[in-house]
């Protein structure tokens, strides 16, 4: 058995570190880490932590994004069916005027590219209640320059106060003898509902299943009732938002009004 020379055994065990050839160096157990090693091991805890951090900053904001384009695809879900339900619900109404000023006789109906008001049964605002609505749907321009397309309703009360209501003036055409019906404009209000923002176009549209010339269905820009065509087939709305276009097409169940008895 090797013996250790005189003194080396002290020596060893004062010495945490050996230096012999056959034992490479090493940390006594007792000896811990040093500053350096502990300044590393916390830098890397940090850039570990500034990556979790941003990563769920990262992901919270995707799903803020998601909920918010969840919550306008089901709004716009939502517009799409109530409108659909309530041009569809279009009542065939006529009013007569009793103003001396204003004679007239008229079917509820204004359709033209920026303007379509009529009479319906459905309604967001009165569904509670009994009765008829005048629903007008207005495209104007904002204050930022796009337009948007709002939509009123109020209950239907009694014909004279319809007819002012809608009307302006009635003229007669000098050429044709026809009566014009001149409307009243469609001004926002702040408690119109807006129904579409930030639109470059937006414009209504109206099929006409019978043209005169050719025979094929057209879309009409504008709506002029008849006794024998008071209503369009299906109303179209068009509209720009960016570079995304779209458009909503709605058809008319509404029948001609029987010929009243009394021969208005």
């Amino acid at each position: 058995m090797e013996e250790w020379p005189q003194g080396s055994r002290t020596a060893f065990f004062v010495h945490p570190i050996t230096r012999s050839p056959d034992h490479p160096i090493t940390r006594s157990p007792d000896s811990g880490f040093t500053l350096f090693e502990v300044l590393i091991s916390i830098s890397l805890t940090g850039f570990v932590m500034l990556a979790l951090l941003i990563g769920l900053r990262v992901a919270n904001r995707a799903w803020r994004t998601g909920e918010a384009r969840l919550r306008q695809v089901h709004a716009e879900a939502e517009r799409n069916s109530f409108v659909v339900e309530q041009i569809s619900s279009l009542v065939p109404y006529k009013v007569t005027s009793q103003d001396p000023h204003l004679v007239a006789t008229l079917i509820v109906l204004q359709a033209n590219a920026a303007c379509l008001r009529f009479v319906t049964s459905y309604s967001s605002v009165f569904r509670s209640h009994s009765g008829l609505v005048l629903a007008e749907y207005g495209i104007v321009e904002s204050q930022r320059g796009n337009l948007e397309v709002a939509l009123r309703e109020s209950q239907v009360g009694d014909s004279d106060t319809l007819f002012h209501r809608l009307v302006s003036s009635v003229t007669t055409d000098p050429e044709t003898a026809v009566t014009v019906i001149n409307y009243q404009p469609f001004v926002l209000r702040p408690s119109d509902m807006l129904l579409m923002a930030g639109l470059s176009d937006a414009r209504f549209e109206y099929l006409d299943p019978h043209p005169d010339k050719d025979g094929r269905p057209v879309w009409r820009e504008s709506w002029r009732s008849t006794d024998t065509a008071p209503y369009p087939a299906a109303i179209r709305l068009r509209w720009v938002r960016g570079s995304q276009e779209g458009e909503q097409i709605i058809p008319v169940r509404a029948k001609p009004l029987p010929p009243s008895p009394f021969g208005q």
